[in-house]
């Protein structure tokens, strides 16, 4: 408890940091959670769709949509690298990406890295497995799992009844459990960047 009071954000993405401690996967779950908590920087403006979708499609990840975020936090850091602002900004806008929404998850990543660092903790530049970031993540969002049913259905935690977002990697490939950051009720309940897990990664959480 004293240690998710320390940070300046939800208690559940503190929860993820701490256990990403364990896990040794602080380098993806710093960037992930800071990006979720901002509006997605994927633009896709309607009469555009189909061309934001070709140039968003490279950062997609067949088992995880919130390894999508990490992919698209090391494109804007590699191109930070090489450009100017103002080209940065150009071709933010070529690929349908807000340039704003970049700089403010760049703040919160800082912000959370700043007390993670006094806390004695810092990242490691090697890659994390899939299992460790994403049992880090799982700890925030125990209440949005779900069981693959009949169809295109899945029964989700209080018996709630759900389908995987149609923008999701994991649409077609329907892994049997999932986890999803949230869950958005529009013609019907829909479980948002999404990932396959394993039920026993639920059971020892």
């Amino acid at each position: 408890g004293r240690k998710l009071s320390r940070f300046p954000t939800d208690p559940r993405i503190a929860r993820m940091l701490i256990t990403a401690i364990e896990e040794d996967s602080l380098c993806e779950v710093l960037v992930i959670p800071a990006g979720l908590t901002i509006q997605d920087p994927r633009e896709r403006p309607v009469e555009k769709r189909q061309a934001a979708d070709e140039k968003h499609s490279v950062f997609k990840n067949e088992n995880s949509d919130f390894l999508a975020y990490f992919n698209l936090w090391n494109w804007f850091q590699e191109q930070k690298r090489h450009l100017t602002r103002n080209k940065l900004r150009t071709l933010c806008k070529k690929n349908f990406i807000s340039y704003l929404r970049m700089m403010e998850w760049e703040d919160i990543h800082k912000q959370l890295a700043s007390q993670l660092k006094e806390m004695g903790h810092r990242t490691k530049p090697e890659a994390a497995e899939y299992a460790a970031i994403h049992r880090s993540l799982l700890t925030g969002l125990l209440g949005n799992i779900a069981l693959k049913g009949d169809e295109r259905e899945y029964l989700g935690a209080r018996g709630k009844k759900l389908m995987i977002f149609p923008g999701s990697a994991l649409r077609k490939k329907r892994p049997r459990w999932v986890m999803a950051a949230e869950l958005v009720e529009t013609s019907q309940l829909f479980a948002r960047t999404a990932a396959k897990i394993e039920p026993e990664w639920i059971e020892d959480l």
